[in-house]
């Protein structure tokens, strides 16, 4: 990389020491003594503290509730976020605990998980993912595994929030057909999911928005019927206990959705269970639920849904790829049109899901086919992963 092009990050006291400050180059970073950047590392009265212009984080050894702090405790290696309630992906006056445990290091050290962390921030990744990314970055090296992008899961920390569901060892959802996990329509009504299916699609979901709907159970039971008499893979986004109680194929939940859910029932049903994801630390909280598929989004800019996360692009598609290959199956979903498709495509993905490509087309039908067939075609060319 062009050193032009290096983010550049300060340390304010002389006499910081950091194990991994020469590595960062690897990263595209320079951290270096300096007290005038924007990104700096510094002691305080309260400890080791990184102000990264947008946020502070304060490594302690108690956290204290605060409304605009980062809180870190470093424990051997595991590592406890206190969000800040104002930062909390639970809800503005929530405050919530995220876990990390580095099970290939013995120890944290504090110094080099700020340097990481401002690193990983520096770059554009949320806090959590930031913190991932750099618990797994440092866990690398430790393993003599190299300085380099961190891409191999065995370096991954796990994560969590503090009340997450735990599934027994033994536990875990049933797996979908890979050979029919390809072009993956996320459709809103009964008579959209008869239509793509009637093409040749063999995975869908039904999401209907509105809870309240008085028919949402008999369009559950069309959907499921639906997915029967074309052998399809049909998903219920939400519902899960609707789906339990006229044996769905399986559910989709978001994040919100696994805080509430029964995911032991869904579960010891039968069902099949795909995860939304937008991040690091989202995906590796995934693994803890052994889930049937991952969900990576949203990739581009979407107009069927608010989203809070920032869109991936296909550059951290492809990164998200690779960490998870071979564990789950992968749905890539968000603001894909057919002529992003290749790009998509491209990375490794098992499948996409599509919405507007199909609804918003003057020739649904012909729309469809055309995907399905881009999609399912072998030796295809590979479009460049640019943006």
């Amino acid at each position: 990389m062009n050193t032009t092009e290096m983010k550049t990050i300060g340390f304010a006291d002389v006499e910081f020491k950091s194990s991994v400050l020469d590595n960062t180059r690897h990263l595209g970073c320079r951290v270096f003594h300096a007290t005038t950047e924007d990104t700096i590392i510094q002691m305080c009265q309260a400890g080791l503290t990184l102000n990264t212009g947008d946020n502070v984080w304060q490594f302690v050894r108690e956290s204290q509730p605060s409304e605009s702090i980062y809180q870190v405790c470093c424990q051997d290696n595991r590592v406890a976020v206190h969000i800040p309630k104002g930062e909390c992906p639970k809800g503005e006056n929530v405050q919530s605990v995220a876990l990390f445990h580095a099970d290939k290091l013995t120890k944290v050290n504090q110094n080099d998980l700020a340097v990481a962390l401002a690193c990983f921030i520096e770059l554009g990744f949320d806090p959590l993912d930031a913190m991932t990314l750099g618990l797994a970055w440092m866990t690398q090296q430790a393993r003599a595994a190299g300085a380099g992008w961190p891409e191999d899961r065995t370096w991954f920390p796990t994560t969590h929030f503090s009340g997450d569901h735990v599934m027994g060892e033994e536990a875990e959802f049933s797996p979908i057909r890979k050979d029919l996990f390809t072009l993956y329509p996320v459709v809103d009504t009964v008579e959209w999911l008869a239509l793509v299916l009637e093409q040749g699609v063999t995975t869908a979901q039904l999401r209907i928005k509105d809870p309240n709907d008085p028919e949402l159970k008999s369009k559950i039971q069309q959907a499921i019927a639906l997915g029967q008499q074309y052998g399809a893979q049909v998903f219920i986004n939400d519902y899960w206990e609707l789906a339990i109680e006229m044996g769905a194929f399986g559910v989709h939940l978001g994040q919100e959705d696994i805080e509430v859910a029964d995911l032991t029932a869904i579960q010891a049903a039968g069902l099949r269970l795909g995860i939304s994801t937008h991040g690091y630390f989202e995906i590796m909280r995934a693994f803890n639920l052994k889930p049937s598929y991952i969900a990576l989004g949203h990739i581009f800019p979407t107009v069927t849904k608010d989203m809070p996360s920032q869109p991936q692009g296909v550059i951290r598609l492809g990164q998200y790829v690779a960490l998870i290959k071979g564990a789950y199956p992968t749905v890539a979903i968000g603001g894909i049109s057919g002529e992003r498709l290749p790009k998509v495509k491209a990375t490794g993905v098992d499948a996409i899901a599509l919405v507007t490509a199909i609804t918003r087309a003057s020739s649904p039908k012909a729309a469809t086919q055309s995907l399905l067939q881009a999609m399912t075609e072998k030796g295809a060319p590979h479009a460049a992963l640019c943006e």
